[in-house]
């Protein structure tokens, strides 16, 4: 990380009041970078977004921190200096995490999705990812609406309200009943307000979609869960 970079993210975490943004020192067994595909301050603007790294980062078994969409200036640096994107708070590789958790409210954000994922030098589709890539989940306001448009980036997208998911998605992430991606995708397939994309496979007629054929066990439909 060039100089330049590691100082914008210095003056971004001393500027911040009441929040703990020392989280990503907790020693964790499960690190998560909680990523807002829009830059710093409108990301932290957002109520969802603090309300998911409350959640996240208030946990023992988690080392939660955050990355945000790069200002023009550090992005032109990121490219120039070849430099992967990197976490707010230890400035650690996006690639480095077990999981990267997207939170958006507005479609327009899903544009810079696949930039992002580009810096972190990450496979755009998850069916271009291994089980040596992190676990990409997403979830907002936008992700319960309309999850289709990038429904074939992540492994998993909640639909629902992140007070009442967020600690079923952690529990079955923690469990150690769980090793392996497809048993954990299936797993997670249970949880009520929780989406595989690729348990279901879309059916056409023509260029008119038809239904969704979910793989067994995968529940169809799959529930919205709201408050």
């Amino acid at each position: 990380m060039t100089r330049a970079l590691r100082q914008k993210q210095r003056s971004r975490l001393a500027a911040e009041i009441n929040l703990n943004s020392s989280a990503g020192g907790h020693g964790g067994q499960l690190s998560i970078c909680l990523v807002s595909p829009s830059r710093y301050r409108t990301g932290m603007s957002s109520l969802g977004f603090q309300t998911v790294y409350a959640l996240l980062a208030g946990s023992a078994d988690i080392r939660c921190e955050r990355a945000f969409l790069p200002e023009r200036d550090e992005l032109d640096e990121y490219r120039r200096s070849g430099t992967p994107l990197l976490s707010l708070e230890s400035q650690r590789p996006l690639g480095d995490f077990d999981v990267i958790a997207f939170s958006t409210s507005f479609e327009p954000d899903y544009l810079n999705i696949p930039l992002i994922l580009n810096l972190a030098r990450l496979p755009l589709y998850s069916a271009e990812r291994s089980e040596s890539h992190p676990l990409l989940i997403a979830g907002g306001a936008a992700f319960f609406i309309n999850p289709e448009p990038v429904a074939d980036f992540f492994d998993v997208i909640c639909v629902g309200e992140g007070e009442d998911i967020i600690p079923l998605l952690v529990s079955a992430l923690l469990s150690p009943d769980l090793a392996g991606r497809p048993g954990l995708l299936a797993a997670m397939s249970s949880i009520p307000g929780i989406y595989v994309p690729a348990l279901y496979q879309p059916r056409y007629a023509g260029d008119r979609l038809l239904n969704y054929e979910a793989s067994p066990g995968a529940p169809l439909p799959v529930a919205r869960i709201s408050a």
